[in-house]
C-alpha cells in the first residue's frame, strides 16, 4: 500500500504551512511562484487571504452577495463581515489544483489555510523534521 502513496513536503522552521497560488477565475496568479501558507486548525473555513490581494486579483468580480457571505462574531462580540469568491488554488509541488472559496474581511493582512481545505488531504505534521507534507497516491 505504501508503494502507492507519495510524499510531499515543505521545510517549516516556524510555522506549519502548504506551497501554493491562488488564481482568479481568469487565470490571474497571486504570484509567479508558489508561497508557503500557514495552515491555521482554528480557521474553519477553507481559504482566508489579505484584503490587499483580494483586490489585487480584482475578486470583487466574482464575489459573492453580503446576503450569502459569511459572516463572524469575534471574542469582543463585533461582528464581521466577509468578502467572498471562488479561487483556484494550485499546488505546483503536487500537481494539485482545487477550486475553494476564498474569505477577507475589512483590514485583513492574514493568508491562511483552514480546517475545510485541509479535509481534502492527508498530511503530516512533522515537528521534529520542521516540514508539512502532503500524502497523495500515485497517479495513474
Amino acid at each position: 500500500m505504501a508503494s502507492n502513496i507519495r510524499l510531499v513536503c515543505w521545510t517549516t522552521p516556524d510555522r506549519l504551512g502548504i506551497g501554493l497560488q491562488v488564481r482568479n477565475l481568469a487565470g490571474q496568479a497571486h504570484r509567479l511562484t508558489a508561497e508557503l501558507v500557514q495552515i491555521d486548525t482554528g480557521y474553519s473555513e477553507e481559504l482566508l487571504i489579505p484584503q490587499a490581494l483580494f483586490d489585487d486579483l480584482n475578486l470583487a468580480y466574482w464575489q459573492l452577495p453580503d446576503s450569502i457571505a459569511a459572516q463572524a462574531t469575534t471574542v469582543t462580540g463585533q461582528v464581521i463581515q466577509f468578502q467572498e469568491a471562488p479561487v483556484d488554488i494550485l499546488i505546483p509541488d503536487a500537481g494539485e489544483q482545487h477550486r475553494v472559496m476564498a474569505q477577507t474581511f475589512a483590514s485583513n493582512n492574514r493568508f491562511l489555510l483552514g480546517r475545510a481545505f485541509l479535509r481534502r488531504f492527508k498530511i503530516v505534521l512533522d515537528g521534529p523534521g520542521a516540514q508539512t507534507c502532503l500524502l497523495l497516491p500515485f497517479a495513474s
